[in-house]
């Protein structure tokens, strides 16, 4: 009879270590995949730098729950991004009513100093890799050339 409670408690122990990893696995994953959803404040400014002086054409906060910057772009209607499917992802062809003209330009390019993904490449890599942080700014600037 013994032997037959300490079977069943070593059963019952086994059974309460799984429910707590199944938890905190659980809440982990929670946790990881909430990290880059919900309410961000977003930066945005947009420059023309193709007249003799620098035009600031776009400077203001705005509010997304997109996880990446394309789709940040697709959803924000104000900024009139227009977006293309290309070879290498996501390009960015018009944004605030300036286009970009691949083969002779004017270009259309972005930074950001803050945003971690930037930071982590060196540089901003393709909007469809740039993850969004609350927090984050970016700015666009239509170059005339490289």
């Amino acid at each position: 009879m013994r032997k037959e409670i300490m079977m069943k408690k070593k059963w019952l122990y086994a059974a309460v270590a799984l429910i707590v990893i199944a938890a905190a696995v659980l809440i982990g994953t929670l946790v990881q995949n909430n990290a880059h959803k919900g309410d961000k404040e977003i930066t945005v400014t947009v420059v023309d730098q193709t007249k003799d002086s620098e035009e600031e054409v776009f400077n203001k906060k705005l509010y997304t729950d997109a996880e990446d910057l394309t789709s940040f772009l697709k959803e924000q209607t104000e900024l009139k991004a227009e977006i293309e499917d290309s070879t290498y992802g996501s390009l960015l062809t018009s944004i605030c009513s300036l286009d970009q003209d691949m083969e002779k330009g004017p270009y259309l390019v972005f930074e950001s100093d803050n945003n971690q993904t930037c930071k982590d490449y060196g540089m901003c890599p393709a909007m469809d890799d740039v993850v969004l942080e609350d927090g984050d700014s970016f700015t666009f600037k239509l170059i005339a050339g490289f």
